[in-house]
């Protein structure tokens, strides 16, 4: 599975969404049409890099937002792990749970094994959507251990 090419327009999904204060639905349709999307996609939540990477979004969530950007982590734990993690590392945004991997492995590429023995886990990367519902850039690491940083995120918006 390869990630979305650029300009080609994302289907709807449905999924649940886990902010440190509660689990709600998210529809990507419901966001469109806002500012850009910012998909932070990570394997784990609890695990090294992942909150890293999380942390990082967390720290520079202001100037994604001056650019009115819309933030979400993305991974394949289920909503109440994704809770736990947004509170645990104090996170300001929601991150998207996809356990039953209706995105994962769809339209984001899976590692190719087990993770911390869990199959099919998100790689790591980012994905900004254009308002209009269109792919505007991706990056994606095939090393577990490698995040793209907000920084390099923050010159595609």
């Amino acid at each position: 599975m390869t990630v979305p090419a650029v300009g080609s327009k994302l289907p709807d999904f449905h999924l649940k969404v886990a902010t440190k204060d509660a689990v709600a639905d998210f529809k990507l349709s419901e966001h469109l049409g806002k500012g850009p999307l910012v998909f932070g996609f990570f394997p784990l939540a609890f695990t090294g890099v992942c909150t890293v990477e999380m942390c990082d979004f967390r720290d520079n969530l202001a100037s994604l937002a001056g650019l009115n950007a819309q933030v979400f982590g993305f991974s394949a734990d289920t909503a109440p792990s994704n809770k736990a993690f947004a509170t645990a590392q104090n996170l300001p945004f929601g991150i998207v749970s996809d356990p039953n991997r209706e995105v994962i492995g769809k339209l984001w590429p899976t590692n190719g094994g087990p993770l911390a023995g869990v199959n099919a886990t998100a790689k790591r990367g980012a994905m900004i959507v254009n308002p209009d519902g269109t792919v505007k850039w991706t990056s994606v690491s095939d090393d577990v251990k490698v995040w793209v940083g907000v920084a390099e995120i923050q010159k595609h918006l």
